[in-house]
């Protein structure tokens, strides 16, 4: 099986002083849907921007479809929804139609038209998330979970290899969220879709990942089913605290 995603003995801080990610090690293979949870400010984002590229380790080797970070140039085979898409379009003058296609341009050339193509590629995304009747609409007049669904469309549309999401059901009400975990867990398992994932919603975890990572004090620990009900029932009795060390 292709692994997708490599980290071998990553090391990254902020502070030259201070490691946040220390000595991590894990492989994501095609197929793989790995969700990485644990507290909040505690560096799960910075796992993503390290995988993504926009932050450079300090020690160890990433390694994307075999390829060194350093020298991988096929970004496209990488989709990312990015943490609180909702609050950055609220009074965005564009149709849900318009911000998928704007992912398209890449594909379609500077100063170049969208052709018969590019625009029923965009409808077949639409329809795939069931919002091709809402293309017309304003983004700014959109729901949370309409929003994040057009977010995800925009990311899919260039039919990425591997998915990468950054708590993609923030901001949503419960129902839309069960609506996002449902598409994400058919791309995975009809789409063969690789997906990484930084989440807090742990009652989904177990139902859609192959793979669960708890962040801790700049380790991962690998959480099986039995752990994470564990972890649950801690959340539930703590307010709401995460405690991966079990």
């Amino acid at each position: 099986m292709e692994k997708i995603v490599e980290l071998k003995n990553i090391n990254f801080g902020y502070n030259s002083k201070y490691y946040t990610i220390r000595n991590i090690n894990f492989d994501v293979y095609s197929g793989d849907f790995i969700s990485i949870i644990g507290s909040n400010g505690i560096g799960k984002s910075t796992i993503l921007k390290l995988i993504l590229g926009e932050e450079k380790i300090d020690s160890g080797e990433i390694r994307l479809f075999g390829e060194n970070i350093k020298k991988f140039r096929q970004w496209k085979k990488i989709g990312y929804l990015e943490q609180n898409a909702y609050y950055k379009v609220l009074n965005f003058p564009a149709t849900v139609y318009e911000i998928v296609m704007s992912n398209m341009f890449s594909s379609i050339g500077l100063f170049k038209r969208p052709n018969k193509n590019h625009h029923k590629k965009v409808i077949e995304t639409l329809e795939l998330l069931n919002i091709e009747k809402i293309k017309n609409k304003m983004i700014s007049k959109l729901s949370g979970g309409q929003i994040q669904k057009v977010f995800l469309a925009r990311t899919l549309v260039q039919n990425p290899e591997l998915l990468i999401l950054d708590e993609p059901t923030t901001a949503i009400d419960s129902e839309a969220t069960s609506v996002i975990y449902d598409i994400l867990k058919d791309l995975n398992k009809k789409e063969n879709m690789t997906i990484i994932m930084v989440t807090h919603d742990l009652k989904y975890v177990s139902l859609i990942s192959s793979k669960i990572l708890c962040f801790e004090e700049g380790s991962l620990i690998e959480l099986d089913k039995k752990q994470l009900d564990i972890e649950l029932s801690y959340k539930h009795k703590h307010n709401g605290k995460d405690c991966c060390s079990i």
